[in-house]
């Protein structure tokens, strides 16, 4: 193996020891991932869609570098992260493997500074104050961010996003900022809804995007983001170029240390 991140306590008699967890947790991974390609080969197929027009994105909250730094190892570049400061500490750690890094949580605007420089693609996108903040921080690093819109298409008030009816007018300010470039959509099925509502809600974001790209004559406005570990067959189904998968991945989620 290429990679290796320290994070294993080295003793006297160690060293064997932690190659060998590390080996473990690589093939757990490994296999993981071999198993989510089959499924997600098996449904694109079965819906008539390329698999390899589903990208993966590992979503690493709660979950160590050594973890991030195994999916890596067995394939995965698109790495997702939920908070800006967990981010940034797997980014330094991880700042030597060919990740791309996911922004997918609620972003506070004066988190963006934080996530700007090392970020390539934000995921939720919900109102003009943070596109403004978010082109700004860009401008700073002398980068071009992929941002894409976050919708709530379940209509739960919980939910982040912006109202379906909505999106025409923060895509047009998005446009007008020439450190962002607007690349489609995003969004979280509601909780606990049947499997028709959440195809409901998939099929809405869709639709959604299609005329979006059409009134605004956007050739690139082409990804879905949608579709998590238990939901992700659907949203394959409906059309999800990207998928954003933690647990079928990396197993049940580490205690939260870090915001």
């Amino acid at each position: 193996m290429h990679h290796c991140v320290s994070l294993f306590h080295f003793g006297p008699n160690a060293a064997t020891a932690n190659l060998q967890r590390r080996m473990e947790l690589l093939h757990e991974v490994a296999a993981n991932i071999t198993s989510l390609r089959a499924e997600i080969e098996r449904v694109a197929q079965h819906a008539g869609r390329d698999p390899s027009a589903v990208t993966i994105v590992a979503v690493g909250k709660g979950h160590g570098p050594d973890r991030i730094a195994a999916a890596v190892e067995a394939g995965l570049a698109d790495i997702g992260e939920n908070y800006a400061q967990e981010l940034r500490t797997k980014h330094a750690a991880l700042g030597h493997l060919p990740i791309r890094w996911h922004f997918i949580g609620r972003l506070q605007t004066n988190k963006a500074k934080y996530i700007a420089p090392i970020v390539h693609v934000v995921h939720s996108l919900d109102r003009e104050s943070l596109a403004i903040e978010l082109d700004r921080q860009a401008a700073r690093a002398g980068r071009r961010l992929d941002v894409l819109l976050q919708v709530n298409t379940s209509g739960e008030p919980t939910k982040a996003g912006i109202a379906p009816d909505a999106a025409h007018g923060l895509l047009g300010v998005v446009l007008g900022l020439q450190h962002l470039r607007p690349r489609g959509l995003m969004t979280l099925a509601g909780l606990e809804h049947s499997a028709d509502q959440v195809r409901a809600e998939f099929r809405l974001l869709r639709t959604l995007r299609d005329q979006l790209a059409h009134d605004f004559s956007l050739e690139d406005f082409t990804e879905l983001s949608m579709g998590m570990s238990g939901d992700y067959a659907i949203a394959i189904e409906e059309g999800a170029t990207i998928i954003r998968i933690g647990t079928r991945i990396f197993g049940a989620r580490q205690p939260r240390h870090s915001a």
